[in-house]
């Protein structure tokens, strides 16, 4: 969300024809005017025509000539990343993270705050601190930022900027956006974080080239964000996606929402290491694949039945949304080998078509930056609309 006097201030890209068009070279730069022509369904005059204000202004560039294989020279289209910064923040339970982006969304700088009290008027502080912190250790990038994305867990009213349920954070009715515009003096956009990875992806990942796909991330919840003809899908108030507060179980294991036998009991990190008799899941990783005797079967046993429960979830996903892609991402990913031969028979299993109609699983490992790229994204996204 931002504040009605903080608008986003790119006015070369206010039009929404251009808007669209730099959004096409942004996704899928370095492009030709043919390929871009045929992607828009525009003639090369138009495409000419609203190119131009583009160019003058500095927000893309036509690269040298290049052979297209077949001996004719072409002009490739790229988008001039240096020209504006985003800044993503992730609110964590433990930790807030953020970075520092160029417009395509390449990390310059990135910080966090840890041990902050999940107070909100204490997380807000300490957000806009680590914004300034971050704004000012890359030269210029105040001065180009295009606003801040903020990624926080649960149930997320993009249009109200508020959080109205964390189970992770313990947060209800939160109001976000507005405190953080008024501290940070940009504009401020509030997802709910896996869908702002879902934003990433349609604009940088996987999901450039597929109109429908998911993103699922598994970790100490398990999320879903939904990309319908290339728009996120968030529901009323942005309350889709809760895969990992989908019932199970009746009477099963408590969960983070004050329900028993969702998803997220029966596979997040805590009910795996609980299973597997360690600490955290990072332990209970190291025991299933290098552990001997009981313990070592019991680690594996835990994540065996996960994979289980998550292909159950995925087959959920694909009976009412039928994407072409899923995207696995998330800390929990690390685990995927863990997790993948069960996942994938309980996915074949309880899909309705079986294994005759399933969506392609494509694995995206986590790094450290991956949350606050997802942040930084809903930034430049909302500077495209």
């Amino acid at each position: 969300m931002s504040t009605p006097t903080q608008a986003f201030g790119v006015p070369a890209l206010r039009d929404p024809h251009r808007a669209g068009l730099f959004s096409l070279v942004l996704r899928h730069a370095p492009i030709s005017r043919v390929e871009l022509a045929r992607q828009a369904s525009l003639d090369p005059s138009t495409i000419a025509r609203t190119l131009r204000p583009l160019v003058d202004q500095g927000y893309v560039v036509e690269a040298p000539t290049t052979p297209n294989g077949r001996g004719r020279p072409e002009r490739l289209i790229e988008v001039v990343a240096t020209k504006h910064t985003a800044v993503g923040i992730k609110i964590g339970p433990k930790v807030i993270s953020g970075v520092v982006t160029d417009l395509g969304a390449n990390v310059l700088a990135r910080g966090e705050e840890v041990g902050v009290p999940l107070v909100p008027a204490d997380t807000f502080r300490a957000v806009a601190a680590l914004v300034d912190r971050l704004l000012d250790s890359v030269p210029g990038a105040r001065e180009k930022a295009l606003g801040v994305g903020v990624a926080v867990s649960g149930h997320v009213d993009p249009d109200a900027g508020t959080c109205r349920f964390s189970p992770l954070l313990g947060w209800r009715g939160v109001d976000v956006a507005t405190p953080l515009s008024e501290q940070i003096a940009l504009p401020v956009t509030v997802h709910n974080d896996v869908n702002a990875l879902a934003v990433a992806e349609h604009l940088f990942g996987d999901g450039r080239n597929a109109r429908n796909f998911a993103v699922v991330t598994l970790g100490p919840g398990i999320g879903l964000g939904l990309v319908f003809d290339g728009k996120v899908y968030g529901g009323a108030q942005g309350a889709a996606g809760e895969l990992g507060h989908i019932p199970l179980v009746p009477d099963g294991p408590l969960c983070s929402c004050g329900r028993r036998g969702c998803l997220e009991a029966l596979a997040g990190d805590a009910a795996i290491a609980a299973a597997a008799g360690t600490a955290d899941v990072g332990a209970a990783m190291q025991l299933a694949r290098d552990g001997q005797g009981g313990r070592g079967a019991a680690a594996r046993a835990a994540f065996d039945a996960a994979g289980g429960w998550i292909g159950r979830g995925l087959a959920v996903v694909c009976n009412l949304a039928a994407p072409e892609l899923v995207v696995i991402t998330g800390e929990g990913s690390a685990a995927y080998d863990l997790l993948a031969g069960r996942l994938a028979a309980s996915l074949r299993e309880y899909a309705l078509e079986g294994g005759d109609f399933l969506p392609r699983l494509k694995v995206a490992p986590a790094d450290a930056d991956l949350w606050g790229k997802g942040a930084a994204c809903l930034a430049i996204q909302r500077s495209l609309r």
